[in-house]
């Protein structure tokens, strides 16, 4: 069989294809694989309460619980840590006064203003080792979402000194996009 200038022609895209294919996107280390795997849930999570709930619940004792929360925060423009698994996240629970929409602006509606506290709606998720200390990976690295997601977490929850919740992941469920 000889080469020719037309078998060639063929073969220059077929090879850019293989090389591209091959691996030339970024590789995930394992151990980001291991922490994906440890915490994706395959079912949702029942007994979700709002963050305004948990933070009543964990004033009284530090504990368990399921938030069903949204992706990031509008008041804070970065949602994730770039250098450790830690994450804004805002209410989304159905119904309640601080899971609203998008075009919606908390500082411009009367009822809002009068209603509106930033901790009711706010929480700061965690993602730990086995000893407690937070993964030096962002959590964008470990999990398939961005902002405006709507997850359910479970974890233990605490406030911290200005009374923000605090949640340490124990389990991570993303709901299909609507």
């Amino acid at each position: 069989m000889r080469f020719s200038f037309k078998n060639l022609l063929f073969l220059f895209p077929l090879l850019a294809i293989l090389v591209v294919a091959s691996g030339c996107g970024e590789q995930v280390p394992a151990e980001v694989l291991a922490i994906r795997s440890r915490l994706l849930l395959d079912e949702e999570p029942t007994g979700a309460i709002t963050i305004e709930q948990a933070r009543e619940q964990v004033a009284e004792s530090p504990g368990e619980m399921v938030l069903i929360v949204r992706v990031g925060n509008r008041n804070i423009t970065t949602w994730s840590s770039k250098d450790e698994a830690t994450f804004f996240v805002s209410e989304g629970f159905p119904d309640s006064d601080y899971n609203i929409g998008p075009d919606h602006d908390p500082s411009t509606c009367p009822f809002c203003k009068w209603k509106w506290k930033e901790e009711d709606s706010l929480a700061i998720i965690k993602v730990v080792d086995a000893s407690g200390n937070v993964v030096p990976y962002s959590a964008e690295q470990i999990f398939d979402f961005k902002p405006e997601d709507f997850v359910v977490v479970t974890g233990s929850g605490e406030l911290d000194e200005v009374g923000t919740l605090n949640v340490q992941l124990d389990g991570l469920y993303k709901r299909p996009s609507t």
